[in-house]
């Protein structure tokens, strides 16, 4: 009997072997001809929930196949892997009846020259995993979903307790945090959502309202950005005044740039991308702000005068923002962290050389690896014109548990009781 192949599930096992055999990001995958836009919108929510499944479950996915694949399968077998990852993710997380889930799967890999020889295979193993698959998954705490050298970190760094709520967050259906330019008062009925702040609001999962995000209230009317609530925080402690002069660098998509340009700010938004800037200045149009848009590298540009403050959101391996992107768990080494430690202090040397004496500076990286935050604040401290400067915890309106004195650290997992935070750390200075 013939299966007609499902467009989501055909491209869900292409994007996670694009992502986990080849390294491609999904921003990547989705950017290239991956065919996500042609599906209908039932299709493509299926294939990110599939897709999503997997990246998030890796771990736990790999150890019950594990039990029934004794042989690794060759690298001729194509997307074979992905295949029985993504029916081992509908199975056993999304509880699609598992008979029609094997039967696509293999018609899935009948239907291909590489993969055809290894129906008979996925036909054994889906069937097995669909009879004891939730009692084997038992034996597989949540923390396998998280690279063993993450884990290492984060214990190192944070604690046992840091790693479980990290393992536990990653798995859970993720709020939406918008970032207001009004009153927030009128929209917490309208969007079904939680004041964080006088600008922040977070939607649960369950309450977002239906289709594209671009389709929500005041979307086009430019009233709110999407912006988890811990990418808000470097922006509000910068605490722009109206007419000063700040550079945002490493700018693009340009949500704290929009931030800062609502204060009334005088804002340079700094980037190298040029594909990167024009998103960046057509967000600023929607949303009604204006600002200088500079397409250059941080490293060579120098502002005609010197400024009042610069945000440095550096480039980083961004582990931080795993519960958002997972991608980010098999695509990030140690090696990218080691890497990235002098290019992002020589940005920092570089802001530095932008600044007024008395300037203010934001240092923020969205990243839970100690050597990409703490590490080079303490590096800048030693070695450039710069003091700390107090983070005023009454002007957070909200984390203020994460603050110490002029640094700010989100630990991996927080929050995992109200919806997550992405990782984060933020460091103030004053130019000396």
């Amino acid at each position: 009997m013939h299966t007609e192949l499902s467009p989501a599930r055909t491209w869900a096992a292409n994007a996670i072997t694009a992502i986990l055999d080849k390294g491609q990001s999904m921003d990547e995958f989705l950017a290239g001809p991956s065919g996500f836009a042609a599906m209908s919108p039932r299709d493509r929510a299926l294939a990110r929930a599939i897709a999503g499944t997997v990246l998030r479950r890796k771990g736990q996915i790999d150890a019950v196949l594990d039990g029934y694949i004794k042989k690794p399968l060759p690298p001729k077998a194509g997307l074979m892997r992905a295949i029985l990852r993504c029916a081992t993710a509908e199975i056993l997380f999304l509880r699609s009846p598992a008979f029609a889930i094997v039967n696509e799967a293999v018609s899935l890999a009948a239907s291909r020259g590489k993969t055809r020889a290894f129906r008979h295979l996925a036909n054994a193993v889906l069937r097995k995993v669909a009879a004891e698959g939730q009692e084997r998954l038992a034996a597989f705490a949540p923390e396998e979903n998280l690279p063993s050298w993450l884990r290492e970190s984060w214990q190192g760094a944070y604690g046992d307790d840091a790693v479980k709520n990290a393992a536990q967050v990653l798995v859970q259906d993720q709020p939406t945090d918008l970032t207001f330019f009004t009153e927030i008062s009128g929209y917490v009925e309208t969007l079904k959502g939680k004041a964080l702040g006088p600008h922040t609001l977070r939607i649960e999962a369950s309450h977002r309202p239906q289709g594209d995000i671009t389709k929500w209230p005041e979307f086009t009317e430019g009233k709110w950005q999407v912006q988890d609530a811990a990418a808000a925080l470097p922006a509000i402690i910068l605490a722009a005044k109206p007419g000063e002069k700040i550079v945002d660098l490493c700018a693009a998509p340009g949500g704290k740039s929009a931030q800062l340009a609502a204060t009334g700010a005088d804002v340079w938004a700094l980037d190298r991308s040029a594909s990167r800037l024009k998103r960046l200045d057509e967000n600023m149009k929607r949303l009604g702000l204006t600002l200088h848009s500079v397409c250059a590298d941080a490293l060579n540009w120098k502002p005609e005068a010197l400024v009042d403050a610069v945000l440095v959101d550096a480039p980083c391996t961004a582990t931080g923002v795993f519960r958002r992107q997972p991608d980010v768990l098999a695509l990030k080494t140690p090696e990218q962290v080691e890497a990235l430690a002098d290019k992002q202090f020589a940005i920092l040397k570089a802001a530095c050389e932008m600044l007024r004496p008395g300037g203010r500076l934001i240092y923020c990286v969205c990243s839970a690896q100690p050597e990409e935050g703490e590490n080079i604040a303490k590096r800048a401290q030693e070695k450039l014109p710069l003091q700390p400067l107090e983070i005023d915890k009454k002007t957070l309106p909200y984390g203020q548990e994460f603050a110490q004195d002029h640094s700010l650290r989100i630990p991996p997992g927080a929050w995992v009781e109200r919806g997550g935070l992405d990782a984060f750390y933020i460091a103030a200075f004053l130019r000396t």
